[in-house]
């Protein structure tokens, strides 16, 4: 009898050992998933604004902020937290002629602390107001029947990892349309 309690006694503090590990491991494996969704997201947004911009009559001055937010995330899972980093979203439009350059940064959020405290950066958020929705997302929100989100700036926002992509795409103003 007194070995089975020994057993079970090591048994405790052995799990008690490998649980923070085996926590790691579980919330790095989601994180890294996150990231390559995310990833894969902005990298399509910023090919789709692009071609978007690319298509206006005054590329330069395209604002992408809808483009972002649809691609980032389902309109049902919209909450004030995941709308601070997508405001929170850096981009720049150039042109040089004939072409188009698009350059979108994403903040990404860092959940596992360790390696939020590692590589993230903290996000300088401005105070938010319902100004910063843009006029296309409030329509959408409005038609789904789902409430304006509270843009506030005391949200307790996580370490972020700055996620970057870059496209080019054709002027078509630039293209010279001859008549006969």
């Amino acid at each position: 009898m007194h070995l089975l309690q020994k057993q079970t006694g090591q048994s405790t503090v052995e799990f008690l050992l490998v649980v923070p590990v085996l926590f790691f491991i579980f919330f790095g494996i989601t994180q890294i998933f996150y990231i390559a969704y995310v990833s894969f997201a902005v990298q399509c947004a910023t090919y789709s604004i692009a071609q978007q911009a690319a298509a206006s009559s005054n590329p330069s001055s395209f604002s992408p902020q809808f483009q972002i937010v649809e691609a980032l995330l389902p309109v049902e899972q919209l909450s004030p937290s995941t709308l601070a980093y997508i405001f929170a979203t850096q981009y720049n439009i150039d042109m040089d002629g004939t072409n188009v350059h698009v350059r979108v940064s994403y903040p990404m959020p860092l959940w596992v602390p360790l390696i939020g405290n590692l590589i993230g950066q903290t996000l300088n958020n401005q105070p938010a107001t319902s100004n910063l929705i843009p006029p296309a997302l409030t329509n959408v929100l409005q038609a789904a029947g789902l409430p304006l989100p509270n843009l506030n700036a005391n949200q307790n926002l996580t370490k972020v990892l700055w996620i970057t992509f870059e496209a080019k795409a054709l002027n078509e103003n630039s293209i010279g349309v001859q008549t006969s």
